[in-house]
């Protein structure tokens, strides 16, 4: 006798095994944090998180550079690079005008008005190939 006690299939008799083994799940391919949604999200909103860079900073001279550059565009089209949310967003637009105000520069994109704050952006590309008044290789305002 074995040391299972009879549990042996090999020494069981025929008409005492069951022919209905279930085949259980099969193959199942390996998916990470599947099975845990919650560190999932977690995992993502961190990946999101580390893709984000800090606002931009401008000294005096940078800011009144740009707000003359953004004062002899206002009715062009021009390639607006701004901070947005951690994200750089280039957009070409036409500068609609500017709220002083407020602090804001109203650009629009077809049939859409966007609102950009004016601390925000950091380059400004004239259609033309230029940028204020020098080659865009030459000046890059971060």
């Amino acid at each position: 006798m074995s040391v299972y006690g009879g549990l042996d299939y090999r020494e069981m008799d025929v008409s005492e095994l069951d022919s209905n083994i279930p085949q259980g799940r099969g193959m199942i391919k390996w998916a990470p944090f599947a099975t845990m949604p919650e560190q999932y999200e977690r995992v993502a909103e961190m990946i999101e998180v580390q893709a984000k860079t800090p606002a931009p900073t401008h000294d005096n001279e940078t800011l009144v550079m740009l707000e003359e550059e953004l004062r002899r565009s206002v009715g062009e089209t021009v390639v607006l690079r701004y901070w947005n949310d951690g994200f750089e967003v280039q957009l070409e637009c036409k500068i609609e005008y500017i709220a002083d105000k407020a602090g804001m520069v109203v650009v629009s994109k077809g049939a859409e008005v966007i609102n950009v704050e004016f601390r925000y952006i950091y380059e400004i590309i004239l259609k033309n190939g230029v940028c204020s008044n020098k080659p865009i290789s030459t000046i890059l305002l971060i």
